[in-house]
C-alpha cells in the first residue's frame, strides 16, 4: 500500500486553512505570497502551491491584478454547497445503514446526549461533527466521504456562528432526535429524509447569517 508524502506545501495549506478556519484570514483578506512565506519562513515556491491548493478547494480566489484573497461566500454558494451537501450526506447515511452496528449506534446516541447537554460552542461544534461522522462512517463509498469533508471544509468558518446557535435553539437537537430514530428502527430512507431536511436547514440559517452581515 502506498502513501502520498506530505509535502511542504501541504503543510503550509493546512496551516493557511486553519488560520482562515480561525478567524484570524477573514473574508476578502490578501494572501500576500511573499508576506506569508517570510512569515513561514519558507521559499515562495511552495507557498504558492499552498494558495493554489486552497483556490482548488474553493477557499481562496484568484484574481489577475489583485491576487489571492480569501474567497467570501455569498448566498448563492451556500445555497450551492448545501445543497450538493444534503444530496451527499442524505446518500452516506442511506448506505451506511446497511452496515451500521450496535457499537456505532451506542456512540452516536451517548454523542447526542453530550451535545444536548454541553454549553460551551467550540464543545457544541465538536459533539455536531462527531455525530455526523458517526452515522456516516460506515458508508463504504470514501469518494463520498471526501466529497462531504472537503465541503465542509469551505463553510467551516462560518461554523462558529452555527455552534452558537445550538446553545440558542432545540431545533438542531429535535433534527438529530429525528435522524437518530430513523437509524435506530434501521429505517434508511427515512434517516436519509432527515438528514437532507436537516443540512438544508442548516443551510437556510447560515445563509440568512450570511444576508444579514
Amino acid at each position: 500500500m502506498s502513501v502520498t508524502p506530505i509535502t511542504t506545501a501541504n503543510l503550509l495549506a493546512r496551516q493557511l486553512k486553519n488560520l482562515i478556519n480561525s478567524g484570524s484570514l477573514k473574508d476578502g483578506d490578501r494572501l500576500i505570497e511573499r508576506d506569508l512565506a517570510s512569515q513561514f519562513s519558507v521559499s515562495r515556491i511552495p507557498m504558492r502551491e499552498a494558495i493554489r491548493q486552497l483556490e482548488q478547494e474553493g477557499l481562496v480566489k484568484v484574481y489577475r491584478n489583485r491576487g489571492a484573497v480569501v474567497k467570501t461566500l455569498d448566498a448563492s454558494d451556500i445555497d450551492e454547497i448545501y445543497q450538493l451537501r444534503a444530496l451527499l450526506e442524505g446518500e452516506a447515511i442511506f448506505q451506511s445503514m446497511n452496515y451500521m452496528d450496535t457499537e456505532t449506534m451506542a456512540r452516536a446516541e451517548l454523542v447526542h446526549r453530550l451535545l444536548g447537554s454541553a454549553s460551551e460552542p467550540t464543545q457544541q461544534g465538536l459533539y455536531n461533527r462527531e455525530f455526523h461522522e458517526l452515522l456516516y462512517r460506515r458508508c463504504k463509498n470514501h469518494r463520498l466521504l471526501e466529497m462531504i469533508n472537503g465541503l465542509r471544509e469551505q463553510i467551516e468558518r462560518y461554523e462558529l456562528f452555527q455552534r452558537r446557535l445550538l446553545s440558542d435553539t432545540l431545533k438542531f437537537q429535535d433534527e438529530h432526535e429525528q435522524i437518530l430514530i430513523a437509524c435506530q428502527h434501521n429505517n434508511p430512507a427515512a434517516a436519509r429524509e432527515n438528514t437532507v431536511s436537516h443540512i438544508l436547514s442548516a443551510g437556510e440559517i447560515l445563509k440568512s447569517y450570511l444576508l444579514s452581515r
